[in-house]
């Protein structure tokens, strides 16, 4: 029996290949599995693929494929990623020398009579994997690989629905799998909008706030409670956070020479049993200054030049006017 589309009978191909077409086959199998990973097609339908001059216009991160004919108004016959593009030319090149007047675009060499899509089961591919040790990847699970993966990529269920040719439905109920990738982007996503710490605003000292005032566990009796009022206050909060820049040592060194001075000014007297809230906030304060020296070669620059501004009284924006006003008043 003669192949309508190619006039050549099954029997002359075992011919021209001289019993190699077992190879050709191994060969067309490869070659169908990536056309079918790269399109989305069934089995089916790649394999009653007919052969075309096929005309190629870029698309997305790829490109439409049309019949060379019909390029200006015909239908796209398929899609495929730019990468593949050239391998697919390749192949043609390649089954056009081999095969040249059949008109499958994979000619599976086959007992005569039967039909196209009985000739592909994968079982030749599926041997050669399992001799290297290898897993075997079956068209449904390339399909599916490749939809989940669109959808991963776009995260658009409709522009995916409509690359696969189905219902957005059928792709969410039937295709979608979990995807860890996904729900890790989904889970930072929601988080960055519902983690206070990540939502920070401006505190009334050096630094950001979180939340409400609330203070530390091993606040000192003589602290001043945080009440989002006094500068002070934030230093026994909970909801305060520093800053990792070199503005926010700054500001602490500016804020520490403030108490200095209110310190110096204090006319309370100072006992063993006393110590005033700005000695407090003070000490809290070269704390800060103190982690942030040790913890590494960069931030303990950070602090040397904060501490060699206030020496030359260049005090940071933010206290620079209650510095002056209270040394004036010396």
């Amino acid at each position: 029996m003669r192949n309508a589309s190619s006039g050549l009978a099954e029997t002359q191909y075992h011919q021209l290949l001289e019993g190699r077409f077992y190879l050709a086959n191994i060969r067309i199998e490869a070659e169908i599995s990536m056309f079918i990973a790269q399109t989305g097609m069934n089995s089916s339908q790649a394999l009653n693929e007919e052969l075309q001059k096929f005309f190629y216009i870029s698309h997305l991160d790829g490109y439409e494929v049309k019949d060379h004919k019909n390029r200006r108004r015909g239908m796209v016959l398929f899609q495929i990623f730019k990468d593949y593009k050239a391998h697919f030319e390749r192949y043609l090149e390649w089954r056009r020398k081999l095969f040249p007047d059949s008109g499958k675009l994979f000619p599976l060499i086959g007992r005569e009579g039967t039909r196209q899509e009985r000739r592909f089961n994968g079982a030749r591919i599926k041997l050669i994997c399992q001799e290297l040790g290898i897993p075997y990847v079956p068209p449904r699970t390339l399909r599916n690989t490749r939809i989940n993966w669109l959808l991963r990529k776009s995260a658009d269920p409709e522009l995916t629905a409509d690359l696969a040719q189905h219902t957005t439905e059928t792709l969410l109920t039937v295709y979608a799998l979990p995807s860890l990738q996904r729900a890790m982007v989904e889970t930072v996503c929601f988080w960055s909008k519902a983690d206070p710490h990540l939502v920070r605003t401006e505190s009334v000292a050096p630094g950001d706030c979180t939340g409400t005032p609330k203070p530390v566990e091993d606040m000192p009796d003589e602290a001043p409670k945080p009440d989002c009022i006094k500068a002070a206050g934030c230093l026994w909060c909970q909801n305060h956070r520093d800053v990792d820049s070199f503005d926010h040592i700054w500001a602490l060194a500016s804020f520490k020479h403030l108490k200095a001075i209110e310190l110096s000014k204090a006319r309370t007297p100072i006992t063993d049993k006393s110590v005033p809230p700005s000695q407090s906030a003070i000490d809290r304060i070269n704390d800060k200054l103190r982690w942030y020296e040790q913890s590494n070669e960069t931030r303990r620059d950070w602090v040397s030049e904060a501490q060699a501004r206030i020496e030359e009284g260049d005090w940071h924006p933010n206290f620079a006017y209650d510095i002056l006003e209270l040394e004036g008043e010396a």
